[in-house]
């Protein structure tokens, strides 16, 4: 096939930009001037079935209880007397600033899924911004990449749950195929303007959403400053990338200034690192073991494969698999930079949606021949199959299941007040306070907090888990207490949430 490209814009750096140029016109001709490009409506048709069913997906997952982070948020909403408060006068690791506005113009609602809809807007939103990301490529790998985002479970889980890091997936996607485009050669300069304006404000509304937002910003911009530095005009290009980043350096700049230089973090139960990178790609790909090792086993080639591909596709002359390099980074950075114990595996959500991008780019090439197609399609139905087991065991277990178990030690205690203990009186005091009321309305519940003395003993013991952990042991020994007997489990899912292990003096049968 012959291609022709005519009328092409006058490229100042014949170097690096002409060979981009060169790659996008084939990928034009491959994806457009081709017969199949004469349909194109079909990509978009498919595009549009995705959306709707990530709609679908992500409404149903909003239909469970709030676990403690989300209910932590809404009391910050609740206390808040101005919006402007809410990055000023906060200061508290569970503030996500849009967020928290949205659940205070939203507060006195009393249907809990409504608290978790506009992180819902943002996952679907996510579906076509990650297809407009490959787009330029090849639709065929867009597609693809919206098809993961739409079934990716760890996605649906935060983008159905009333925090901001929906709302930074959405961004940073967005401000990173908005600099794709942006770095192109051959753009006008209104279309150049708004490009940079899009990649600017995507950047502000992620950051705004959640910090972690800043790990693909940093990532992004050392990859732009390297692709511009090498251009002909070095000057007036890095100018146009200082002015490029200035909003996103200045919204930080401010919420320091205002904000998390007083921050006080939560903390919450230790995880290394490395077992959080190595969880969240092990729920991200559905990959059903549970010990960091064997997650591990199927990682360690992949990300050799994955990075062999950057490496064949940056020769082309394409900044996007810079940009994955120095995303992909990222996490290794963490490991020798942080001196912690504790880091959650959604810190490194932000990074899933560009994981995905490479399988998609890989998938995509595979289909180039028979058995490639098969191979590709083989892994496309692993990939959904171990997704829909997580997602449906999610649809049982939500984010912890507060309520059922109220309702169970209720339903089991003829006296009042119910008397209660646990071994976190930080969270059970925010849980209980929260839930209770929701279950027995005219019953009191007094809880007892860990190393007081009462003349009034606890008749049950709440025992937290996190979603990953298993339950309590059966018995429960503490001293100057008599044997607590282990009579129900209420779990969680594991990304977030709280798990209960539910214990009595008395067991039962």
């Amino acid at each position: 096939m012959t291609v022709t490209v005519t009328n092409e814009p006058q490229i100042e750096d014949v170097g690096a930009e002409l060979q981009s140029a060169r790659h996008h016109a084939l990928v034009t001709a491959e994806t457009v001037g081709s017969p199949a490009g004469a349909r194109s409506w079909i990509p978009l048709f498919l595009l549009a079935i995705l959306t709707i069913l990530a709609a679908v997906l992500r409404i149903i997952a909003t239909h469970n209880d709030l676990w403690l982070d989300e209910i932590i948020s809404l009391r910050i909403a609740n206390a808040v007397k101005m919006p402007w408060q809410i990055f000023t006068a906060v200061h508290n690791d569970n503030n996500h600033y849009l967020n928290t506005l949205y659940l205070y113009m939203v507060k006195n609602h009393q249907h809990g899924p409504v608290y978790r809809y506009l992180s819902v807007l943002w996952g679907i939103a996510l579906v076509p911004a990650g297809y407009w990301l490959l787009a330029r490529r090849s639709r065929l790998e867009a597609v693809i990449l919206a098809g993961l985002l739409t079934c990716s479970y760890p996605l649906i889980h935060f983008s159905s749950e009333a925090r901001g890091y929906s709302g930074a997936l959405l961004g940073s996607v967005l401000a990173c195929a908005a600099l794709i485009r942006w770095l192109a050669p051959g753009n006008g300069k209104r279309r150049s303007f708004l490009l940079g304006l899009t990649y600017s404000t995507a950047l502000a509304f992620a950051i705004l959403s959640h910090l972690t937002a800043c790990l693909i910003w940093f990532a992004m911009a050392a990859g732009s400053f390297i692709v511009v530095a090498r251009r002909a005009n070095r000057i007036r290009s890095i100018s146009l990338w200082i002015a490029l980043n200035s909003l996103p350096a200045g919204v930080l700049a401010l919420l320091y200034f205002f904000d998390f230089r007083f921050m006080r973090e939560l903390g919450g139960n230790p995880m290394p690192v490395l077992h959080a990178l190595a969880r969240l790609l092990a729920l991200a790909v559905g990959w059903p073991g549970k010990e960091a090792v064997t997650v591990w086993i199927v990682l360690v080639p992949l990300v050799i494969l994955i990075f062999w591909h950057l490496a064949d596709e940056e020769k082309k002359g394409e900044p996007f698999p810079i940009f994955l390099g120095f995303i992909y980074l990222t996490p290794l950075i963490c490991v020798f930079a942080l001196r912690t114990i504790f880091f959650s595996s959604r810190y490194f959500l932000v990074l899933l949606p560009f994981v995905y991008s490479s399988a998609a780019m890989m998938l995509a090439r595979l289909t180039r021949s028979r058995a490639g197609r098969a191979a590709a399609a083989a892994l496309l139905l692993l990939f959904v199959a171990g997704e829909a087991r997580l997602y449906l065991n999610f649809l049982q277990v939500g984010r912890g299941q507060f309520t059922a178990a109220l309702e169970f030690m209720e339903t089991q205690t003829p006296s009042s007040p119910l008397v209660v203990a646990s071994n976190q009186d930080f969270r059970s005091g925010i849980e209980l306070a929260y839930y209770w009321p929701r279950v027995a309305i005219n019953r009191q519940l007094q809880y007892v907090p860990q190393g007081t003395s009462s003349p009034i003993k606890p008749e049950w013991y709440i025992s937290h888990q996190e979603g990953y952990e298993p339950p309590g042991p059966a018995e429960l020994h503490i001293a100057g207490q008599p044997v607590w007997y282990r009579v129900a489990y209420f779990g969680s899912s594991e990304l977030s949430g709280q798990a209960w292990t539910i214990y009595s003096h008395q067991p039962m049968r």
